[in-house]
């Protein structure tokens, strides 16, 4: 459905480096990444916004800049909605319509049930600054879906919404996705968006495309450090194997702290290692499991999250793990005990030496 082919673009100071992925159709597709990685660019590349410097972007096997706009079949969304302050809603959400010559009765019965779809046809005569971010949202995707795109490009949608509304407009996008049956590309800095709705994604850093996938791909094995950091995993190091063992694993120091993974390399080859806080197992006593990591080490801090307690572990590196408020509640932990901290060989994920 949409591909790019070996795509660089400068823009002032920044640039896009050799991008090369598919998109399919159909697919509710994320690009995720931190601020100022090129998430933005990225989209506007795909609506033939910017002309790139070398390769392609192709929709349908067909080079995006050799059809007008209005024949691309393609609708962005921005993150401040663009809507035309002086227009009502009715006349923004029949700007499309009216653009491409449909009769007034055509454009009257288009809009009326694009407006009672999403439930704002109450605010069919109201202008834009007079109403919230979450209705002029609604509005802002209604003017989009009304022209029919095969592609809807959404830029960060949720960013300046709350929780609840956010909660309630990811459902409203899920639905949308499901009953037009459109390719959607959604840009995002949010983990949590991209869990909640993503077929697939593409983590980007510095204009760099670091890695596509599903989400178990990217989250449970990421390419690079900086996509460990998008996929939330807080114990992200940078080693040496000093041993190979027999039995698939390896020995990695890190610091002076030595580690078993599985994993099959070479004797001096620098790598990364992720774990997942969550696979962070802790304990007052020593563990007998012998086939696993132990640690021991001292709780530097005890810090509450949304929905979990990170704790944070000096065993001569800085290791996190991760306990649910339940969890927490059984436990009498505290800055300043002494724990054993216990992982598997099979919990370290582990990739050839990127930066970190």
């Amino acid at each position: 459905m949409i591909e790019f082919d070996n795509v660089n673009l400068s823009l002032g100071s920044f640039s896009l480096y050799d991008v090369s992925m598919k998109i399919n159709k159909g697919e509710y597709f994320f690009i995720i990444g931190p601020s100022g990685a090129g998430k933005t660019i990225l989209l506007e590349t795909i609506a033939g916004l910017h002309l790139p410097d070398s390769g392609r972007v192709l929709i349908r096997g067909e080079d995006v800049f050799l059809k007008p706009p209005e024949k691309r079949d393609i609708a962005l969304v921005y993150q401040d909605y663009s809507l035309f302050p002086h227009m009502t809603i009715f006349d923004n959400v029949a700007f499309g319509l009216r653009m491409a010559k449909k009769s007034k009765a055509e454009v009257k019965e288009s809009v009326d049930k694009m407006l009672k779809h999403f439930g704002i046809s109450h605010l069919s005569k109201r202008k834009p600054l007079t109403m919230s971010g979450g209705e002029q949202q609604r509005v802002a995707l209604a003017r989009a879906l009304i022209v029919n795109p095969e592609i809807l490009l959404l830029d960060e949608p949720l960013s300046a919404m709350d929780p609840v509304n956010r909660d309630r407009f990811i459902k409203d996008l899920d639905s949308i996705h499901k009953e037009f049956g459109i390719t959607i590309v959604q840009v995002t800095h949010s983990r949590e968006e991209a869990i909640a709705l993503a077929d697939r994604i593409a983590v980007i850093a510095d204009g760099r495309l670091e890695q596509t996938g599903s989400l178990a791909e990217v989250f449970n094995t990421p390419a690079s450090p900086v996509v460990a950091r998008m996929a939330g995993i807080d114990n992200i190091f940078d080693g040496i194997i000093t041993d190979l063992g027999g039995d698939g694993t390896c020995t990695i120091d890190i610091e002076g702290v030595s580690l078993r993974a599985s994993y099959s390399g070479y004797v001096g080859n620098d790598v990364n290692l992720y774990i997942h806080s969550s696979d962070i197992i802790l304990s007052g006593e020593m563990p007998q499991n012998s086939g696993c990591n132990i640690l021991e080490g001292k709780i530097e801090g005890i810090f509450q999250r949304n929905n979990y307690f990170r704790i944070v572990i000096d065993c001569g590196i800085s290791v996190y793990s991760s306990l649910s408020p339940r969890e927490m509640a059984t436990r009498s932990l505290k800055p300043g005990m002494e724990v054993y901290l216990t992982f598997s060989p099979d919990d370290i994920h582990i990739t050839s030496a990127r930066k970190s």
